[in-house]
């Protein structure tokens, strides 16, 4: 980098980002050791463990039997985070009448750093794959597998798509995902067209789903929601019409009450 773009570059606290280093590996590795987290992080073991022990005074990080966990401080931050989103208060009572209408699980999903995180669900009676759902909700997701991911995809520019591809790449999930850009453009633009996205078995063999996005009030793309269900489950008309419809409905709703919530705020 030349010195006009150091200078022109906005200066950084290097302690957060190894901080934010070391509280990321931990979630990683599910349980480290310290050796662990000394193999993986670029700074001296002096420097982890101060670190760590730091962290553990705060609250944000918890030793038992020689392993490290994420604290319980984070159950609360992540509860303000969402309960101050305008979309899970818009979306939340909308995703718990979906569940019961199908019987299945209901995402209400966000867009963050080119991945899609869980803002909430609801599961339903006959809904599935507890431990799958558990494990997108830990985790960003990403968005070319997923209905919720390409829902919101659809309604980004190119070059933005382009960009997250750039960073993200096309994993190959299952030998279902699309791993080309164009064939994924060709699938965002009939998204577009139709209102709704779907999962045929891309991210988890057995499971499908269908999403659609949620526009908030400047017209951009606030998330996305969606069902998803077993194969067996998800077929012929359930599949493409019945639960495409609901589903658009839900989010149509979820629209309203956006533009209800800011409205309201704005007064």
């Amino acid at each position: 980098m030349d010195d006009s773009r150091q200078a022109d570059a906005p200066r950084r606290i290097k302690s957060v980002q190894t901080a934010s280093e070391i509280l990321a590996t931990i979630q990683r590795r599910s349980d480290p050791t310290f050796g662990d987290l000394c193999d993986e992080l670029d700074a001296s073991k002096g420097t982890v463990h101060t670190y760590l022990a730091t962290l553990e005074d705060e609250g944000f990080v918890v030793k038992s039997d020689g392993h490290y966990r994420l604290g319980f401080r984070f159950v609360t931050m992540g509860e303000t985070v969402r309960n101050e989103t305008d979309l899970y208060r818009a979306g939340q009572l909308e995703v718990d009448k979906l569940a019961e209408q199908t019987s299945e699980y209901v995402h209400l999903t966000v867009s963050y750093r080119g991945k899609e995180v869980t803002m909430y669900e609801s599961r339903g009676d006959n809904a599935i794959a507890m431990d799958y759902h558990l494990r997108m909700r830990e985790a960003p997701q990403y968005l070319h597998c997923t209905s919720t991911g390409k829902a919101m995809l659809s309604h980004f520019n190119e070059s933005r798509v382009r960009d997250i591809i750039d960073e993200q790449g096309l994993a190959e999930q299952t030998e279902n995902t699309i791993t080309d850009p164009e064939h994924l453009f060709r699938e965002l633009e009939q998204i577009r067209e139709q209102g709704y996205a779907i999962n045929d078995e891309e991210e988890l063999r057995g499971m499908r789903s269908i999403g659609a996005p949620i526009r908030g009030v400047d017209g951009d793309v606030s998330g996305a929601v969606s069902v998803t269900a077993p194969t067996s489950r998800l077929s012929g008309e359930r599949f493409h019409t019945e639960i495409p419809e609901l589903v658009m409905q839900a989010a149509n709703i979820i629209e309203v009450n956006l533009e209800t919530t800011v409205f309201e705020r704005n007064r």
